[in-house]
């Protein structure tokens, strides 16, 4: 073996003993980068600026963890069909800021990731093999994006303090009807209420959960309908046409109090909606549309109460590409809404011509 092999493979499984438990750190924080829509793929321009981007926002968070919710890549508009190694070469431009920075990082798909040469299996064995990805070190449904991140607290490497739920939301059509955006499908939330549970058994409810993944459920529409909002709404809701129940669970099992998602690149609010904040990260890619660009940062910070007994609040914030930092405003009622379902990303004829579609085969197998 080279030196050159020996000194890489050296550092690999140094990374990797490294980054095996998340863990506050000494001061009591933890901090989470979340990166959404980089959209790789496109002109050498705009793949440069939203690296740029990346190690920017890096040095300038220092991050414990990064979290990349989904479109990392995506074929460009009318790029027709692309040759084997195409995501191989996207993959190796967007995790290259982690490995400059040493940051561990936790990877699930959008909608556009699997358009190219790899399918979404394909690509979870291939992130896999990157010793930053924390994917192969967690617990999660076997070759998909859907794991769960524990992290541990400061003075006690076995005590959980919170809990990550990284989810893959699906791609186009849900439950088996090819209508609308993917969702949470309902073997990931029966998987999702499975794992809650261990993590009860195993360490009890004091524990703060955070959800991340791509596309925003059909509660967001509820959001933007009737409840007051921080942040910038300049488009519709893209969300699954079906509503799998994912948001029901995690009501009925009382433990994740916040879910982060990405996929409108012209959305970055948030707001509460029947007890759990529901939040756009912001758009990180400089490909297809959007002019706003940066990263949500998610700070989670180690409390006692009278007894000494641990518990975990949080803050987030906007990093925009220029460096200002955007706290939530005071949340405020919109204006003027009229969305009161999910769009979908198909015309309303299609829509109906698809569902037209089903009902003609199941009266078939009457």
């Amino acid at each position: 073996m080279t030196f050159t092999k020996t000194t890489t493979l050296i550092f690999a499984l140094t990374t990797i003993l490294s980054i095996q438990a998340l863990q506050f750190n000494s001061t009591g924080y933890f901090t989470i980068v979340q990166f959404t829509d980089l959209h790789y793929g496109g002109t050498a321009t705009e793949q440069a600026e939203t690296q740029e981007l990346q190690k920017k926002i890096l040095e300038w968070v220092k991050p414990d963890l990064a979290v990349v919710s989904g479109d990392a890549a995506s074929i460009p508009e009318g790029g027709g069909k692309v040759g084997a190694g195409w995501y191989k070469k996207q993959w190796d431009l967007w995790t290259k800021p982690f490995a400059d920075a040493n940051v561990p990082y936790a990877y699930t798909l959008g909608n556009h990731d699997d358009e190219g040469d790899l399918n979404r299996r394909q690509i979870v064995q291939l992130d896999q093999t990157n010793p930053l990805s924390l994917r192969s070190q967690s617990e999660g449904i076997p070759d998909t994006a859907n794991f769960r991140l524990p992290v541990y607290a400061s003075q006690n490497n076995s005590q959980l303090a919170a809990h990550l739920w990284i989810l893959d939301s699906g791609s186009y059509g849900c439950a088996g009807i090819d209508v609308g955006y993917g969702c949470i499908e309902s073997n990931v939330v029966e998987w999702y209420n499975d794992e809650s549970q261990k993590v009860k058994d195993q360490h009890g409810t004091n524990i703060h959960h955070l959800a991340y993944f791509h596309i925003p459920l059909p509660e967001w529409v509820y959001l933007i309908n009737y409840d007051p909002i921080y942040g910038t709404s300049e488009e519709d809701v893209y969300c699954p046409a079906i509503n799998t129940g994912f948001f029901g669970a995690a009501k009925e099992n009382g433990d994740i109090s916040a879910m982060f998602v990405g996929h409108d690149h012209n959305n970055d609010y948030g707001g509460w909606f029947d007890g759990i904040e529901l939040a756009y990260g912001r758009k990180s890619g400089y490909q297809l549309y959007g002019d706003r660009h940066g990263a949500r940062v998610v700070v989670l910070k180690e409390n006692y109460d009278s007894d000494g007994k641990l518990y975990v609040t949080r803050e987030h914030y906007i990093v925009d590409a220029s460096g200002s930092i955007e706290y939530p405003s005071p949340a405020k009622r919109q204006q003027g809404v009229t969305q009161k379902q999910c769009k979908s990303g198909d015309s309303l004829f299609s829509q109906i011509q698809k569902i037209m579609a089903i009902v003609i085969v199941l009266l078939c197998l009457l």
